[in-house]
């Protein structure tokens, strides 16, 4: 639901100024869609690269354990 103050400012906008909003708006939501995509693309390589390392770590801790 839209509150009473925003419904009024936007029915009050004159079509350009609404149109340049909107633009404005799509605009931001684009870059916040852009920046989690990129975060989202982060964490899977990070949690990617965690795993690589405790294999790695696993291998190691089994040839220590070996050599004992």
């Amino acid at each position: 639901m839209v509150a009473g103050a925003e419904r009024s400012t936007i029915l009050t906008m004159e079509l350009a100024a609404r149109e340049t909003q909107l633009i404005r708006d799509t605009a931001v939501v684009m870059r916040l869609l852009e920046t989690a995509l990129v975060l989202n693309d982060e964490k899977g390589s990070s949690a990617n690269e965690l795993g690589k390392l405790r294999a790695k770590n696993e291998k190691l801790e089994a040839k220590l354990l070996k050599a004992d």
